[in-house]
């Protein structure tokens, strides 16, 4: 082993191979500026998962944002999960609004291939009734005005706190729908931090502990009925980077 070669060649940051042209504008969010950038990644069997995820912040607002782009795939059926714009904000002392943002080619509930979907899925865990209120109602009207229909359902896998979840599905590869329902969303999360009052210390524990430990071993199976092996400490990892940290 050469000692020279070692210092100059040993071990440089991951290269973030993201194409910029699929990534989308920023919610129109004042003072907002990029901190830090986190690539995670792991291979298991003939499965990959590459994950881009970016973390901005507005001193202005007091917000944080983090954004994913990510890709899980199959390398030899195909078959894939790609997280295209996936966000999170939270203000300190409010709930973390949560945008997930999948497109796939494969069933949610089985390994069978299907033609391309997008989903976005909307979740404000933790909120009160009041913010539940005002953000619920700010979205559907948003969504309303710009033709994006929405659906709401219960959530009886997940913990009490989590709310129901609205979601937007549409075929194809739909960034259009990605792109404006990241905007309202952050509209409707505006009001929330806007029309209601911080609660300081705000406790993010039991949701933290819920995305790390249960919702990482949930969908590590999840992936698994897909045809897509992704361990559950990958997944733990990438949440652990997405969750808040105050």
């Amino acid at each position: 082993m050469d000692k020279k070669d070692f210092l100059k060649n040993y071990l440089w940051p991951s290269e973030d191979k993201l194409d910029r042209s699929f990534t989308f504008p920023l919610p129109k969010i004042e003072g907002l500026k990029k901190h830090e950038q986190f690539i995670v990644q792991c291979e298991q069997e003939d499965t990959f998962s590459t994950n881009i995820i970016s973390k901005y912040e507005s001193a202005i607002l007091g917000v944080t944002v983090k954004e994913v782009y990510k890709n899980t795939q199959n390398k030899v059926t195909g078959v894939f999960v790609r997280l295209v714009g996936t966000m999170s904000i939270v203000k300190n002392g409010y709930p973390r609004l949560s945008l997930d943002a999948p497109i796939t080619n494969v069933s949610l509930l089985s390994a069978d291939k299907e033609g391309l979907k997008t989903r976005v899925f909307i979740m404000l865990p933790q909120a009160d009734p009041e913010q539940r209120k005002i953000f619920s109602g700010s979205l559907t009207q948003q969504a309303k005005a710009d033709s994006i229909a929405l659906q709401e359902f219960a959530t009886p896998d997940r913990a009490d706190f989590w709310g129901a979840i609205v979601v937007s599905e549409t075929k194809g590869a739909d960034f259009d729908t990605i792109r404006k329902v990241r905007e309202l969303a952050w509209n409707a999360y505006k009001r929330v931090i806007t029309e209601t009052r911080a609660k300081i210390p705000f406790d993010y524990r039991p949701f933290q502990e819920h995305m790390v430990f249960d919702t990482a071993q949930r969908e590590s199976g999840s992936f698994k009925i897909k045809g897509l092996d992704v361990p559950i400490e990958a997944q733990a990892a990438f949440f652990s980077v997405t969750i808040p940290h105050f």
